[in-house]
């Protein structure tokens, strides 16, 4: 059993760090080329590997609290990455029923999410239970906007900004993880709380700002009226 954990523990370590480095590649390659759409891929991948190897490591440690939330962290992201990408295939087609199979399967999992952040509540105010019901709650406001949108027409060049919010929200819900899992490791033992927050916080605001101004950039470029885009891990 050590063994298996040990190696499914170097694998999620590997394609979380790999999704980091090659995550940043299509943020600055050119929209739609080579480069873009196979890193992209390559980024996909790893978040696949990372989800996968963060539930079996869950079920196959001891419980602890914070290894709890970052499971949840990874389905978040995965969600985000998979729909992100999934927008590309949207085009002209619509969602298909791989769409909807896990939207209505990340909403069950937001709803686990907020419950247990609220029965956390139930025994005095903590930040487990502040970050379960956060967490959850945006979890959940991104799978309903998904599941709202089946079945309607979508506005043109939607996929394109849907793609943005969601790849660029994969990726900082991402990078969070990696700041809470070492950020403690690096801050000296009587470091003030607020700083230690601060890395739960800081990627959210900065890179919700971030997707929000580029998608303002290219709905001015394509010269696209204002409409509503969920941004994830923004609000």
């Amino acid at each position: 059993m050590k063994t298996l954990i040990l190696a499914l523990l170097i694998i999620h370590v590997s394609a979380g760090f790999t999704a980091l480095i090659v995550g940043l590649i299509p943020m600055f390659a050119q929209k739609g080329g080579r480069l873009h759409n196979r890193a992209g891929l390559v980024y996909v991948y790893c978040m696949i590997t990372v989800a996968v190897t963060a539930l079996l490591l869950c079920g196959l440690q001891p419980f602890k609290m914070l290894r709890l939330f970052l499971t949840g962290i990874a389905i978040f992201s995965f969600y985000l990455c998979m729909t992100g990408w999934r927008a590309t295939k949207q085009k002209k087609s619509g969602p298909a029923r791989v769409d909807k199979w896990l939207t209505y399967g990340t909403l069950v999992v937001s709803v686990a999410m907020a419950v247990f952040g609220t029965y956390l509540l139930t025994g005095g105010l903590s930040v487990f239970a502040f970050l379960f019901v956060v967490f959850g709650f945006l979890t959940f406001r991104n799978a309903w906007h998904d599941h709202k949108s089946f079945g309607t027409k979508p506005e043109k060049m939607r996929w394109f900004y849907h793609h943005i919010a969601r790849m660029g929200g994969s990726y900082i819900a991402t990078f969070t993880a990696f700041l809470v899992n070492n950020v403690y490791r690096m801050l000296p033992d009587n470091a003030p709380g607020w700083m230690g927050a601060i890395s739960w916080v800081a990627p959210a605001l900065i890179g919700g700002v971030l997707i929000g101004r580029t998608i303002t950039h290219y709905k001015g470029k394509f010269g696209a009226k204002p409409t509503t885009i969920t941004v994830p891990v923004a609000a």
